[in-house]
C-alpha cells in the first residue's frame, strides 16, 4: 500500500487519510479553527505513518485491505473506511471505533496500528472529539507488477 523508507515500493495499494474534526453538520469548514484544522492534518500524518509502517499489524491489514480491493466489482468505488478516534490530553489515542472490515483479525490489526503510540502533539483542549478520519485505498502507481500479481495470486 505504500512505498517503505529505503524506497522499495512493497504494497500494491496506498492508503491516503482524509481528516474532519467533529463540528455540527451545518458548519462551513470556515467556522472551523484553525488550530483543529492544523491537528487534523497532524494527526492524519501520524495515522497514515502508522498504517504505512513495516511490521506484523500493518502487514495483515494491508494484505486484508488488498483483497479487498482485488475482490470488489470493477465499477466499485474504492473502498473508504471512517475511523473515529478520541485523544487524549497527553496525545495518546484512547480510543477507536470504525465499522467492522469483515474480518476480526484486520479490525483488531488497524485498531492496534491506531492506538499503538501517542501522536506527536496532544489536541487543542477546546478542540471538539471525535476526530474522523477517512481511509481510501488507491493503487500505488510505484507497486513493481510482481507484487501486484503476487497479491492477485493469493487465495
Amino acid at each position: 500500500m505504500r512505498i517503505v523508507a529505503s524506497g522499495i515500493c512493497s504494497r500494491a495499494l496506498v492508503v491516503a487519510c482524509a481528516l474532519f474534526v467533529s463540528a455540527p453538520a451545518r458548519a462551513q469548514t470556515a467556522d472551523v479553527p484553525q488550530p483543529w484544522i492544523s491537528y487534523a492534518q497532524l494527526a492524519g500524518r501520524q495515522f497514515q505513518a502508522w498504517l504505512e509502517a513495516d511490521g506484523d499489524a500493518a502487514d495483515r491489514l494491508h494484505r486484508h485491505l488488498e483483497g479487498r480491493v482485488l475482490h470488489a466489482s470493477a465499477d466499485a468505488p474504492p473502498p473508504a473506511i471512517v475511523v473515529r478516534a478520541w485523544i487524549g490530553a497527553s496525545g495518546a489515542v484512547t480510543r477507536v471505533e470504525f465499522a467492522t472490515l469483515g474480518d476480526p483479525n484486520a479490525d483488531a490489526a488497524l485498531r492496534q496500528l491506531l492506538t499503538a503510540g501517542p501522536l506527536a502533539e496532544p489536541p487543542p483542549p477546546d478542540m471538539r472529539q471525535p476526530l474522523r478520519v477517512r481511509l481510501r485505498l488507491t493503487p500505488n502507481p510505484d507497486a513493481p507488477v510482481a507484487a501486484s500479481g503476487a497479491a492477485a495470486a493469493a487465495p
